[in-house]
């Protein structure tokens, strides 16, 4: 008796943990980065309280999204996407910081509306009865006698922002159906929220 009772309690603190786990980390996650944003434009909060004798709390946050405000207003308009263009060649033409600030921006175009880098979330076939899924990027011709079709795909590795691209035959890309988004879904579970039948 004593032990199908505590069963019970064990299955119901493990079914408990799968819901408080995800909250708790989210939470931390969110107040761990709006605090580093108040951290980085701590100066501006200073410079209110100190000149012009304004305390505004998370004054910083403030002023993060004034610049997103007005960054987005920059690219959605002619005049602004060429200070927009003429601002990201400067960053490109830096040694070092093109490569990071390249790759972090190839990594937001992802989520961006309208500008995704991956495609489709799709399927490639290997070893006849083996599939790895992945993202398609890109389509591209080899030159093997012919000129043979292949798609470009990222295949995540390690969630998904490390991972690799294979180059693969045409016909043993498989389309999901599936949304990018439910792929992403699909890659941050470990493989989790697949769905039952494709």
């Amino acid at each position: 008796m004593g032990k199908i009772f505590l069963s019970k309690i064990r299955s119901r603190f493990l079914a408990g943990l799968t819901v408080v786990i995800p909250g708790a980390l989210t939470i931390f996650i969110i107040v761990w980065l709006l605090k580093e944003i108040n951290l980085i434009f701590n100066p501006f909060s200073v410079f209110l309280e100190n000149y012009i004798h304004i305390y505004i709390p998370d004054a910083g946050l403030m002023l993060l999204l004034i610049l997103i405000l007005a960054s987005g207003y920059l690219i959605t308009n002619l005049a602004g996407r060429s200070i927009v263009n003429f601002y990201e060649n400067v960053m490109l033409k830096i040694p070092l910081v093109n490569l990071f600030y390249k790759s972090t921006k190839q990594w937001v175009d992802i989520f961006s509306p309208g500008k995704s880098s991956f495609k489709k979330f799709v399927l490639v076939k290997y070893n006849d009865d083996k599939f790895i899924y992945g993202f398609l990027t890109s389509a591209t011709g080899i030159k093997t006698g012919g000129k043979d079709e292949y798609a470009v795909v990222y295949i995540p590795t390690n969630h998904l922002y490390i991972g690799m691209n294979i180059i693969a035959k045409k016909e043993d890309v498989i389309d999901t159906g599936l949304k990018v988004e439910q792929g992403i879904q699909i890659v941050l579970s470990a493989g989790i929220a697949f769905p039952d039948s494709l």
